[in-house]
């Protein structure tokens, strides 16, 4: 492979192809690329300017972190869904009718589990920046399997509610801080497709809920317990060792492998320094080692940041339905009059589905480097299925209805990594890359509140009306992707217009003066 400082190439001034660059373009000259790459590369020990290597190098280095991390992280995810997604499986073994509540009360219940998790997510993701994600993470992940295996004590409302604000506040910070422990080993056009990897853990563990619930709510009375307390305790005590297990499997980053169960380490020195000079051409912001203190300034930049707000909007609108459409989905095949036990396996294809969907979306996306589009297509899809729950006749029979049902849960996720893919790329320095993904999973998040209330109990078990408020919002959603492509299209030809007759001396004096800062920068070239 050529010297790596070819990715450091002019973009001539053409906003499309500026937008497709697949790194951060740091200047309009090689010297001041340069320059500016040895001072970012100096903070970190393992950066070497003039180191070179071949593309199947770095292919090797991919793929060893593919395996060794990435795979594990699958787990980790696989167990968080399970956590989260079981309450629609216990609904089926009558766990309202077992504690006195109706399904207004779950909804309530879903309300406190999201207001407590957005509560904690911005404060447990600044700890994940001083204490590193490959500690806080599997802390966690134990004290939220924990609160979920606590659920086989639930007696009453009251109870009821308590441990959802336990699981909601353990759980907050755990995705947004994946999201970031991934960007210290892959590339920002190698993102989309790894949290497709990430994500699609939601529908395997969706579709092995369904099939261990099964089995499991048939414990209904061994031991004195009910069928949904029997699932609670498995699954929560099986995330907690998972938790336990990753505190010796997660490394702290690309440098640091060696020891505990991963004995000799990833990789070898060499590949080492390849691994952290790449990511660092990539992206200068990612050169600084040191755990810290998410800086003031960072979170009020990510707060205030008009350029990421249409794509928390994207994660609000877009998910909306999913709680409404992918958390009731067993308990609406059973009101529609198939048998409760096997509605948790009739939604399995509904989720593989989605796992085939979001890939192929995801594979493409970053294959093209191309984010917009991909999301619009993607949702304009899920759009269709939404609208055709509503369309289809009052009389439909209810395998009409369940096909119906199965493709449009195959669209409920599919764009989902492009777009925090699509964050973390436009986002820079760490600090604030950190907050908005914090910000994005609790846009993600609160769409639980609103969409937990579209269907309600007396509109069951077609739910029409809640069906077209869910088409709206997609509706909105399509035009968010597609107004997010032009606006960052607008602002990198507006800062191509500014720079373009800059000299190395105009370059220089800029980066010795300018208050600017991450993707702020007049050199910062936005992905769309």
């Amino acid at each position: 492979m050529a010297d790596k400082q070819e990715v450091f190439e002019k973009p001539n001034g053409d906003p499309e192809k500026a937008g497709k660059a697949h790194s951060i373009v740091s200047t309009l000259s090689t010297d001041s690329a340069d320059l500016k790459l040895r001072i970012h590369g100096e903070k970190n020990p393992h950066y070497v300017h003039d180191l070179t290597w071949t593309e199947e190098e770095e292919k090797r280095i991919v793929r060893i972190f593919d395996f060794k991390v990435l795979t594990w992280i699958f787990v980790m995810f696989f167990f968080l869904q399970l956590d989260r997604g079981n309450m629609s499986n216990a609904l089926t073994d009558n766990l309202m009718a077992d504690l006195g509540v109706d399904l207004n009360t779950i909804t309530l219940g879903t309300t406190i589990f999201i207001i407590f998790f957005c509560v904690f997510e911005i404060p447990s993701n600044m700890i994940i920046r001083r204490v590193g994600p490959h500690r806080w993470i599997p802390f966690l992940m134990f004290f939220w399997g924990l609160a979920t295996a606590a659920q086989v004590f639930l007696k009453d409302r009251a109870s009821f509610f308590i441990c959802r604000a336990l699981v909601g506040t353990f759980e907050a910070g755990y995705i947004p801080g994946i999201a970031i422990y991934l960007t210290t080993y892959y590339k920002r056009d190698e993102m989309a497709l790894r949290l497709s990897v990430f994500w699609s853990s939601l529908a395997v563990a969706n579709s092995s809920a369904g099939v261990l619930a099964y089995f499991i709510l048939q414990l209904r009375g061994k031991g004195g317990l009910t069928g949904w307390k029997w699932l609670f305790l498995i699954e929560g005590l099986a995330t907690a060792a998972v938790g336990v297990l990753s505190f010796f499997i997660l490394p702290e980053g690309p440098t640091s492998t060696k020891g505990y169960l991963r004995f000799d380490g990833f990789l070898t020195e060499r590949q080492e320094l390849i691994a952290i000079t790449r990511l660092i051409r990539d992206d200068p912001s990612k050169a600084d080692p040191l755990k810290k203190v998410v800086p003031r300034e960072d979170v009020w930049r990510a707060l205030t940041s008009t350029k990421l707000w249409p794509n928390l909007l994207i994660g609000f609108f877009g998910l909306l339905p999913s709680t409404p459409i992918g958390g009731f989905a067993p308990l609406i095949l059973k009101m529609l009059g198939f048998d409760g036990l096997k509605a948790n396996l009739m939604t399995i294809p509904g989720y593989l589905m989605g796992l085939f969907v979001m890939s192929t979306v995801s594979f493409s996306s970053d294959r093209y480097n191309e984010r917009a589009f991909h999301g619009a297509v993607a949702t304009l899809y899920y759009a269709c299925c939404v609208a055709s729950l509503a369309l289809l006749p009052i009389g439909a029979s209810k395998y009409s209805l369940y096909v119906a049902l199965i493709f449009t849960m195959g669209g409920s996720t599919c764009w989902h990594p492009v777009n925090a893919a699509w964050i973390a790329s436009n986002t820079a320095g760490t600090g604030k890359r950190t907050i908005a993904l914090a910000m994005y999973i609790m846009s993600v998040n609160l769409t639980g509140i609103a969409g937990s209330n579209v269907f309600r109990a007396n509109a069951a078990p077609r739910f029409i009306t809640g069906m077209w408020i869910l088409f709206g919002s997609l509706a909105i959603t399509i035009s968010l992707f597609i107004f997010q492509r032009y606006h960052f299209r607008y602002l990198n030809a507006k800062r191509a217009r500014i720079t373009k007759d800059w000299t190395d001396d105009d370059w220089r004096n800029y980066n010795a003066t300018t208050t600017d800062d991450g993707d702020d920068r007049l050199d910062f070239v936005y992905t769309y």
